[in-house]
């Protein structure tokens, strides 16, 4: 990650085109350094409201969408030791600022595997995936999770983009329900966690009232697995990596 995400900083922009789908206008991205090459999505979209329409007719307050979450959700998911939301870093590009994020190459969304009806290989471990997924999108309360970004590479490792409209600052969760499981090693970093660390690591990214709603909701849902553990038994909700 460390390498790629100094290539990101450094490498010469060759070429920017409108990238394949998303509203928010992002941009794919080829840099160049050293004769080497790599493709990045640059997301410039920077926008608040106290309140706006979604698109399936709720209304939402304090509304923001914007690109410095991406670099929040990278930061977050080190500190949980996740592996599935690509490095991202801020840049600014033609004197635009915003975040550069590893294109995830040669994979399928959600959305066509859904429409073509192709099974993963293995079941057990694309449910796992999709509890990180459930576990992470409640963590940072993102509003925004479909099937168009939900990446699924050749190895069906799923990997999670387009966290712009992420960390807002309600304190609820918005489906606890859907949390059935949760691997121990992230379990045990979600534990250890504490608000020194996270407000020295994401304060760059996030406002104070933005990581205050991100600490209640860790607690939330910390309670909430600890609530599991105690109707259903720990071997039932802390998944041992095999």
């Amino acid at each position: 990650d460390a390498e790629l995400i100094e290539f990101m900083r450094t490498a010469n922009v060759v070429s920017m085109k409108a990238a394949p789908k998303g509203i928010t206008n992002p941009r794919k991205t080829l840099l160049e350094k050293d004769g080497l090459r790599m493709n990045a999505i640059f997301r410039a979209i920077s926008e608040e409201k106290d309140s706006a329409q979604m698109a399936g007719g709720k209304r939402e307050l304090f509304f923001r969408d914007d690109y410095i979450f991406e670099n929040a959700a990278y930061e977050l998911s080190l500190m949980l030791g996740m592996e599935n939301v690509p490095p991202a870093v801020l840049r600014r590009v033609n004197s635009e600022r915003g975040s550069l994020q590893v294109w995830v190459e040669n994979c399928m969304d959600e959305g066509k595997r859904q429409k073509e009806k192709i099974l993963p290989p293995d079941i057990r471990r694309w449910n796992e995936q999709m509890q990180l997924m459930k576990f992470f999108d409640q963590l940072v309360y993102n509003t925004d999770r479909n099937v168009g970004n939900i990446l699924i590479d050749k190895e069906w490792k799923v990997w999670l983009i387009d966290h712009t409209r992420a960390f807002r600052r309600h304190d609820n969760l918005q489906s606890p329900e859907s949390l059935v499981e949760i691997e121990r090693g992230i379990w045990e970093k979600l534990l250890a966690l504490d608000e020194q660390t996270l407000k020295t690591r994401l304060k760059p990214y996030l406002r104070g009232f933005e990581i205050d709603g991100l600490l209640k909701r860790r607690k939330k849902i910390i309670e909430h697995y600890r609530a599991e553990i105690a109707k259903r038994g720990e071997s039932e909700v802390i998944r041992e990596v095999q």
